[in-house]
């Protein structure tokens, strides 16, 4: 079942990589928010435990309704384009996904060999991680930057329960809050930006001066 969420998880990757809407990335989000939830949700399927259900549920609120909700009323509030504009070409941003992942899961093969580790959770955690980072690099839009970022935040998420089997209340109540913290100043961020600047790619950025 871990394999199977895993597996969907990094479609999910392939399909952020080909969208150039806004409201695809944020489909995104919600749908690795349901896999990350379910992800934790199904070792307590048959040994139900209230403290084991109480993460899943707030990934489940916070990464699958809240974030979504509040970057959508960020896009209506700063009347945003709904148009992904990417630095480079599709054509070149894809194979160049692609061929990190290849390499990552075949690097990922190579240390299974040496160590113990869920090859598939793995590999596809830090391929969120990877792909997060190219977003925020190959895209100009700010709002998308804050999406790469979580998705690189799910990806370590991933890649956290891919070498752990049970990770620390006290970790994952600290990446909820990270997650949280960061689209809320982001947010102030973008809404002063705009009252600065007619648009919000990060190209106006070169304007600012100390």
């Amino acid at each position: 079942m871990e394999n199977v969420l895993s597996i969907l998880f990094c479609l999910s990757l392939f399909y952020v990589s080909l969208t150039l809407r806004v409201k695809g990335y944020i489909a995104v989000l919600r749908s690795q928010g349901i896999i990350l939830a379910i992800l934790l949700l199904y070792p307590f399927i048959y040994d139900f435990s209230v403290y084991g259900v109480i993460i899943p549920l707030t990934i489940l609120i916070i990464k699958v309704f809240f974030i979504p909700r509040y970057i959508n009323k960020i896009i209506l509030d700063l009347d945003i384009k709904r148009q992904v504009e990417p630095t480079i070409q599709q054509m070149t941003f894809l194979p160049l996904v692609i061929a990190s992942m290849i390499l990552i899961f075949l690097a990922t093969h190579i240390i299974s060999l040496i160590t113990k580790i869920d090859v598939i959770p793995f590999a596809s955690g830090f391929s969120a991680i990877v792909v997060g980072i190219y977003i925020m690099i190959f895209r100009k839009k700010l709002i998308v930057h804050v999406v790469g970022f979580l998705i690189m935040e799910n990806g370590i998420f991933l890649f956290g329960t891919a070498v752990a089997s049970e990770l620390p209340m006290m970790i994952e109540l600290g990446v909820l809050l990270d997650v949280f913290v960061v689209v809320f100043l982001m947010g102030i961020a973008l809404n002063k930006i705009r009252s600065s600047f007619e648009g919000i790619e990060v190209t106006q950025l070169g304007r600012l001066k100390d």
